[in-house]
């Protein structure tokens, strides 16, 4: 049997491991675009400020590959999949045969159309190599502007703050992570990353981007903001190039059954490139795409050495969300209908320590921690393991 596995992140890696566990003879092959082992790339934003040398990036190195016999093809370009001949051909004119491939290529992030933005020199990341330019390029004192306060982009920010950047975030909705909080605690969020030192411009539409004499944003409202450094991190979208012309059925991302498989025999999807239906209300937090990625690869290698397992989205639903630069903690159900639920809050003003627990039938359905995280690990439990909370109800915050 060969396995081709395209991309070499946390889907396709934790594929190749698991397929290798339950198949010791058969060919596994990686094939990424980059030139590096695996790496955990929603720690880049620590590397590039300094907090993490870029070999703690590395999930595993080199040797590795080669203990397990996975096959690792790097820095190549995919030109197509050849769905019917089942083989993969790159832009060397090189072809790889496969008996059963997943694709993990992952997402891009998302550039906004705003005028001139194509002429910007603007920075992204989501690679090694990214994150390379970005610390490279950024200089004490000079000022940095992150278009988007997601997760990605405050973790930035901190990152170029500790390089002695001038760090201003950019948002376009009126608080900051609205997937992940409340408007109580967006506010506290927001004050807090002040005090930091980072500023925050909230409610801003950009008009257009200079980059001729001089680099500045301009607003909707007339207003100029100048740039040193500017960093795009509205967020990402799955990477479908691969798939163009295969028949591969997709919407956002490459359409997958319980199974991870595609439209197309023999053909699976995991990671950000893969659409699975979510049996999720509005108000749930958002979850961490690289838990989801991992759990997805694990559950596709099953399915392509003939094991069936359906995935379960309580493998990678229940992960909460944090902030490495700020204690916060966000979970499950957030922003419910609070005529069905029971919410307890508890707002320290003076130490702006929140937190709030929902609750329905004494089980714990979403949380949100900041300031004072120690027992969130406790209660994100009782949200895992779907756990009656009655014999701790009246400890809950304490």
């Amino acid at each position: 049997m060969r396995y081709v596995i395209l991309g070499n992140g946390a889907a396709g890696f934790s594929a190749a491991e698991k397929i290798r566990n339950l198949d010791n003879s058969s060919e596994i092959t990686i094939i990424s675009t980059e030139n590096v082992p695996v790496y955990t790339k929603f720690l880049l934003p620590d590397y590039v400020g300094g907090k993490l040398t870029k070999e703690k990036l590395f999930l595993r190195d080199f040797k590795n590959y080669k203990d397990n016999r996975i096959r690792l093809m790097l820095n190549q370009k995919l030109d197509n999949i050849d769905v019917v001949s089942k083989c993969i051909k790159l832009a060397d004119q090189v072809s790889v045969k496969y008996d059963k491939l997943l694709l993990a290529t992952g997402a891009k992030p998302v550039i906004p159309k705003i005028n001139g933005v194509e002429n910007s020199n603007y920075l992204t990341i989501n690679s090694i190599n990214d994150a390379d330019v970005m610390k490279n390029k950024a200089s004490k004192g000079k000022n940095a502007v992150i278009i988007g306060g997601g997760l990605t982009g405050i973790e930035t920010a901190y990152g170029l703050k500790r390089l002695g950047m001038n760090v201003t975030i950019v948002e376009r909705e009126n608080s900051m992570l609205p997937q992940h909080l409340d408007k109580t605690c967006a506010e506290i969020l927001a004050k807090r990353i002040q005090k930091d030192g980072i500023n925050i411009l909230l409610s801003k539409n950009i008009n257009s981007i200079n980059s001729k004499k001089e680099n500045f944003l301009e607003f909707s409202d007339g207003e100029k903001l100048n740039y040193h450094m500017l960093i795009i991190a509205i967020g990402t979208r799955p990477d479908l190039d691969i798939v163009k012309g295969t028949g591969i059925k997709c919407q956002r991302g490459i359409i997958v059954n319980q199974y991870l498989e595609s439209s197309v025999k023999d053909i699976y999807a995991a990671g950000d490139i893969a659409e699975l239906a979510i049996n999720q209300s509005n108000g749930y937090a958002s979850r961490y795409i690289w838990a989801n990625a991992l759990a997805q690869g694990k559950c596709a290698a099953f399915n392509m050495v003939g094991q069936l397992k359906e995935f379960s989205n309580s493998e990678a639903a229940n992960n909460a969300v944090r902030l490495r630069d700020v204690p916060l903690i966000s979970m499950g159900l957030v922003k419910p209908d609070e005529k069905d639920f029971e919410i307890a809050v508890n707002f320290d003003k003076h130490s702006n320590v929140y937190k709030k627990i929902i609750l329905k039938d004494n089980k714990v359905k979403g949380m949100i921690f900041f300031g004072d995280v120690k027992t969130g690990n406790t209660i994100a439990n009782y949200i895992r393991k779907d756990k009656d909370i009655s014999d701790i109800k009246h400890l809950i915050f304490f």
